[in-house]
């Protein structure tokens, strides 16, 4: 029984991420992205994003199992959890961002910070609805 409250943790943490991502991409931040990287993505004839969906939902189901086994299920302290969230999560979206910077024409340091402190404080959001949430179905 307690590999699917498990599961459903993790579903539940990739499922909030996907909604998260989604507003953040095509809604808050839109605008921005195209500013910054229009010669690096790819557009729709009406200026919205591309994205290859597979990557993008096997990207987040990868990190989202990443965050949940490492973090939410070890830790059964919210603040520990909180902590622990916001440093794997700083230091995994700060090398990610900084190697872009490092190795691709035209990446934005701009938009580097901004991802960075964005998906830092994002995560610790998702930090406290997954911990709740296994915590209700325990």
């Amino acid at each position: 029984m307690e590999i699917i409250k498990i599961i459903w943790v993790y579903f539940i943490w990739f499922l909030t991420l996907l909604i998260l991502d989604y507003v953040w991409l095509w809604h808050i931040t839109k605008d921005f992205l195209v500013k910054e990287f229009w010669k690096l993505i790819s557009l729709e004839s009406d200026w919205s994003i591309k994205i290859n969906l597979i990557a993008w939902i096997t990207a987040w189901i990868i990190i989202s199992a990443m965050i949940v086994t490492f973090v939410s299920l070890k830790y059964n302290n919210i603040w520990e959890v909180i902590f622990y969230w916001a440093l794997l999560w700083f230091f995994s979206y700060a090398m990610y961002d900084l190697t872009n910077l490092t190795f691709l024409n035209n990446y934005s340091i701009k938009f580097t910070i901004v991802d960075i402190i964005w998906w830092t404080f994002a995560c610790c959001l998702v930090a406290v609805n997954s911990f709740y949430f296994y915590n209700f179905i325990k």
